[in-house]
């Protein structure tokens, strides 16, 4: 069979649209798609690194304090005790009789291996400045005792002073002296 040169050119143009439609559908339109999506993805994908990024970095500033809680808590004096230290540093601010009720420590286990006592401190009828001071030294000083909550009321009878409930939590690793301290009061 003979072709003329026009059916030859109309052959050769039929392939070549073909063969473009065939490269346009199989790699210029899924590229493109392909490019819309990393366009619209890539931006996303980078707000969670950065997200992830700043947690990651939280998580090492955490991970530095736990260790340093850990650290603290080990070099603690096992022999320490935080109800008769709590009891000197009242005596030393004068508030011993502004004390409205038993200060009774509880043990409570943080996580195996470390446990936490719990010492609430009742006061009425203190000043701003003595409470400030109590609070103050509880937290400069050398024992490992955090403020764990601190409730301040206004005195209902003199409008100076105020009443206030404050929990003082101590760390300790390992089974504490404390418990053991307790049951001997008892």
């Amino acid at each position: 069979m003979v072709l003329t040169t026009r059916e030859r050119l109309l052959a050769v143009g039929l392939t070549a649209t073909v063969g473009v439609w065939l490269l346009y559908a199989v790699a210029i339109k899924p590229t493109c798609q392909r490019i819309r999506t990393l366009e619209r993805v890539i931006p996303e994908k980078q707000a969670e690194l950065h997200t992830l990024q700043a947690k990651s970095i939280e998580y090492v500033a955490l991970r530095k304090d736990f260790d340093d809680f850990r650290t603290e808590a080990g070099a603690q004096d096992p022999n320490f005790q935080l109800l008769p230290y709590l009891e000197r540093l009242i005596k030393k601010h004068g508030l011993d009789k502004n004390i409205a009720a038993d200060m009774a420590p509880h043990t409570v286990e943080v996580e195996p291996g470390y446990s936490e006592t719990v010492v609430k401190i009742v006061l009425q009828g203190i000043s701003l400045k003595q409470l400030v001071g109590l609070l103050r030294e509880i937290e400069a000083s050398v024992a490992c005792a955090q403020i764990g909550s601190l409730h301040i009321h206004r005195d209902p009878e003199v409008e100076m002073l105020l009443d206030s409930t404050v929990e003082i939590h101590s760390p300790q690793s390992g089974q504490s002296g404390l418990a053991v301290n307790l049951d001997e009061r008892r």
